[in-house]
């Protein structure tokens, strides 16, 4: 898989010109540049499994008859040497799929006839993204659109023409600014596919009481140490600013989680359930870390009392879950949520301040590179405006600065849902 990779790579540094002399040895500085130039440009095109793994001469066969038929249809300095790097990567995926047969087969199954494969699509690979993107990218599967299968091309979203001077953007997916920043190094402010990241490390397990035995609920619970909070969902917490998109999206979730909750009926079902933003799974690994001695005996009583003494059969993982949280309800997880928010919060504040320091760097900052609404700075280092002192930024000190505001604000409105939903339980004796 790693000379895959690195073969890719290499394809990308014998396309340059800058680098026409490269004949043997690649530099790591090389790999660190192609590297950069491969995952910032990627995109996920959706082949068909026989055409990235043919499985026998047929396969070859037809597959070598589109390319020799683009070959003919096309220039053959450009098509060809397009067609010679595909079937490069195309033996060599060969190779890679008898080595992993077993994950092949499972990919297969799940996604079917179709398989996503990360590539550069010369003259694709230079849209940018928007929110509102121009246009989308599509894939000519017979050829009829551009005389060659398997090729893309660009669709425009609106009916009319594009103008002569306007930018043709793409989009690359809803991405938090996370991955925007590391894989493609810029920044959407106020990003509305922005989320937040928290865990409970894996290797504090081992430090509590009874981890063994939690590690073991955990497991039968299909329990979850880490979740992704995607910023849409604070659209359906305590606080949410307005009516939720989609009302229906709540009842579902109150239904889905009363039918696991309800399994002996000895705990009263919460009045703040349709309200709780976090992943229910990630709760589970709370509410298990945080029992106490007595609560896990419990859980062994009510479990035994359902699947028989003589453990004729094996609890489910949502039977598992019904014990558990009849037993301890939300309260105990609900505090450890708090704890790990707060921590997440002095660790973004720590090194860089409030959220509200962040604002004021922005409101202050003048990008020294032009790009959209942000105007370009003179060449003085400073100028007054409205009475402050306006300071030149790099465009990637800004970005920077803008992903890690968006971090501590997304800490801050989910700490603030933990701690409402806290003081319900306890009200409320969950």
């Amino acid at each position: 898989m790693y000379r895959s990779i690195y073969s890719s790579y290499c394809l990308v540094l014998n396309e340059c010109n800058s680098v026409a002399s490269f004949a043997s040895e690649v530099s790591f500085e090389d790999f660190l540049w192609a590297n950069s130039i491969f995952w910032t440009r990627a995109l996920n095109i959706p082949l068909p499994h026989s055409y990235v793994f043919p499985q026998n001469q047929e396969d070859l066969n037809k597959y070598d008859s589109i390319n020799n038929s683009a070959e003919l249809s096309n220039d053959h300095n450009s098509r060809g040497e397009l067609i010679n790097g595909l079937n490069d990567i195309k033996n060599e995926a060969q190779r890679v799929n008898s080595q992993v047969n077993g994950a092949t087969s499972t990919l297969t199954s799940t996604q079917g006839e179709t398989l996503w494969i990360e590539g550069l699509v010369p003259g694709i690979d230079f849209c940018n993204h928007d929110l509102k993107a121009a246009a989308t990218w599509e894939v000519d599967g017979t050829g009829l659109i551009t005389g060659v299968p398997f090729s893309m091309y660009l669709l425009s979203v609106e009916r009319s023409s594009f103008h002569s001077e306007k930018e043709i953007s793409i989009s690359y997916g809803n991405k938090g600014n996370e991955e925007l920043l590391y894989l493609y190094g810029f920044v959407i402010d106020n990003n509305p596919d922005d989320y937040l990241m928290i865990h409970y490390p894996a290797e504090a397990i081992h430090s509590i009481p009874l981890s063994d035995s939690k590690a073991l609920l955990l497991e039968e619970q299909k329990a979850q140490l880490r979740c992704l909070l995607p910023k849409s969902l604070l659209e359906h917490g305590f606080f949410a600013a307005g009516h939720p998109k989609d009302g229906n999206n709540d009842n579902k979730l109150e239904v889905d989680r009363i039918s696991s909750f309800s399994w002996s009926g000895q705990r009263r079902m919460p009045s703040y359930l349709n309200k709780l933003v976090f992943p229910e799974n990630f709760l589970t690994a709370l509410r298990t870390i945080a029992m106490q001695e007595d609560e896990i005996s419990k859980v062994s009583s009510l479990l035994e009392e359902l699947v028989g003494s003589g453990g004729e059969r094996q609890p489910s993982d949502a039977e598992v879950r019904a014990a558990v949280w009849e037993t301890c309800g939300d309260s105990g997880a609900l505090q450890l949520l708090v704890d790990l928010l707060q921590a997440k919060l002095t660790e973004l504040e720590e090194s860089s301040g409030m959220e509200d320091y962040d604002s004021e760097l922005l409101l202050k900052s003048c990008i020294t590179e032009s790009q959209g609404q942000h105007a370009s700075c003179e060449n003085n280092s400073s100028e007054e405006t409205n009475g402050w002192t306006q300071h030149k930024m790099s465009r990637k000190t800004w970005s920077s600065i803008v992903y890690r505001r968006g971090q501590k604000e997304l800490a801050l409105l989910f700490l603030k849902e933990a701690e409402h939903a806290l003081q319900l339980a306890l009200t409320e004796g969950n």
